[in-house]
């Protein structure tokens, strides 16, 4: 990894410069996008799921001594074949993923500045944590390689069966959110163990806390802005039509009832 650290380092600017500066003079969608984008998801789903697959064995292995052989001892993370070469991959996929915003960029979609500076972040600290990260990394990898599955899964359908949002997106967004109090969870327990004085094969480091909790707190600000909203706006249509259907109800009653009424008064002089 690291004797391609300033190739990937040089991506990642190019990267950062592209969606500064491209945004401002593209304006319009690329024909033909579409079905590369499908085929982008597509791949990375299926990237994403035989990933999860090669480490989830190791991941499960890994837990027997509990939380602390999981957290602190590499054992055949790095060394054993399918784990070794899962792990690697997963972290410069963390570098291809860009992409995902190249495109989005293309096909005239806006881009927000937590999108852009999550995968900055993300990407710079996966390039520069690999030699150091140890048994931790199991952790991350997991967590995020089942969240993007799903995410990259969802926008595979979404391209090409759904077309349009659905109550699903909230799901993945949710899933997408889960991963960092887990790893945050990981990182404290990481902290105990360091301070009980026992052997950790992992080169802790507060940032990490401070990076996890920080885009926890920004993606779930997110999350409330965007479907906290909508479900709001949802309760108050739908009583705003329960009020109209009701008040139609009684509007309907009172014409009935003095149809009723006059009714009966006819009746009567009859």
């Amino acid at each position: 990894m690291r004797q391609y650290r300033h190739i990937f380092m040089l991506l990642i600017i190019v990267y950062a410069l592209f969606v500064i500066n491209v945004p401002r003079i593209w304006k319009g969608r690329s024909r033909g996008l579409a079905t590369i984008i499908f085929y982008w998801n597509a791949f990375n789903a299926l990237a994403n799921i035989v990933l999860f697959l090669s480490l989830l064995p190791d991941f499960l292995s890994s837990f027997h001594e509990g939380f602390y052989s999981s957290l602190c001892l590499n054992a055949g993370l790095y060394k054993n074949k399918r784990s070794g070469k899962a792990i690697f991959t997963f972290h410069i996929s963390k570098v291809w993923e860009l992409l995902d915003t190249v495109f989005m960029i293309l096909d005239g979609r806006k881009t927000n500045s937590l999108h852009v500076t999550h995968h900055i972040i993300i990407s710079t600290s996966m390039i520069y944590s690999y030699q150091h990260i140890g048994a931790m990394a199991r952790w991350i990898a997991i967590t995020n390689l089942a969240a993007h599955a799903a995410l990259y899964s969802y926008l595979a359908a979404q391209s090409c069966v759904l077309k349009r949002r659905t109550c699903s997106a909230r799901v993945i967004s949710g899933i997408q959110m889960a991963q960092f109090p887990i790893c945050l969870f990981g990182l404290i327990k990481i902290r105990q163990f360091l301070n009980a004085r026992k052997k950790c094969e992992t080169n802790y480091n507060g940032l990490s806390i401070l990076i996890y909790s920080s885009f926890f707190i920004l993606f779930t600000r997110f999350y409330i802005n965007k479907y906290g909203k909508d479900c709001t706006s949802r309760v108050f249509k739908s009583d705003s039509k329960g009020l109209a259907n009701f008040s139609s109800i009684l509007r309907l009653w009172n014409v009935n009832l003095i149809n009723e009424r006059w009714g009966w008064l006819w009746y009567e002089d009859l």
